[in-house]
Formats: structure tokens, C-alpha cells, sequence
């Protein structure tokens, strides 16, 4: 299997996080991008911080801290799947 397609197919936004949702056509696979808002230290202002999970049946699988390795993880695992 070569490289998927990733789609971005969903935004939930809050006061404290982002998500971003990304499937892979035709499988059933996703990808969250969680951006959290962490306080400074000081109290003043936040900073972003943030992760990518790789999601099998709804359930977190495993956390990544780039978008391009939870891809990989993501198009791996499906990989070992189909063999």
C-alpha cells in the first residue's frame, strides 16, 4: 500500500482545545489534532501545545507530536491489518 489520502473532515472547537478530525479515504482510520491552551507560568497568557492521535474504532491508539509520524503510524497499522 502506498501513500493514503488524509482529508481533513472535521473542526471542534472550544474554550480550552481544538480538534481537528483527518480520515484516510476509504479506511477506518483517524487522526485527531489536539491543540491545547497551557497557562504560563507567571498566570499571564497561555501558549499552544499541540499532539496527534492515531484513533482505530473510536478508541486513542497512540499519541504522536508531528502529523506526518501519526500518518505513518497510522497508514502502518492499517498495513498490518490487511496482511
Amino acid at each position: 500500500m502506498g501513500k493514503l489520502i488524509w482529508k481533513r473532515t472535521g473542526r471542534i472547537v472550544s474554550k480550552e482545545e481544538t480538534t481537528t478530525i483527518y480520515h484516510a479515504t476509504g479506511k477506518g482510520c483517524e487522526i485527531e489534532s489536539r491543540k491545547r491552551h497551557i497557562p504560563h507560568a507567571n498566570g499571564v497568557g497561555t501558549w499552544d501545545h499541540t499532539t496527534y492521535w492515531v484513533k482505530k474504532d473510536g478508541k486513542d491508539v497512540i499519541e504522536k507530536y508531528s502529523l506526518a509520524d501519526a500518518k505513518e503510524y497510522a497508514e502502518k497499522m492499517m498495513e498490518e491489518e490487511e496482511t
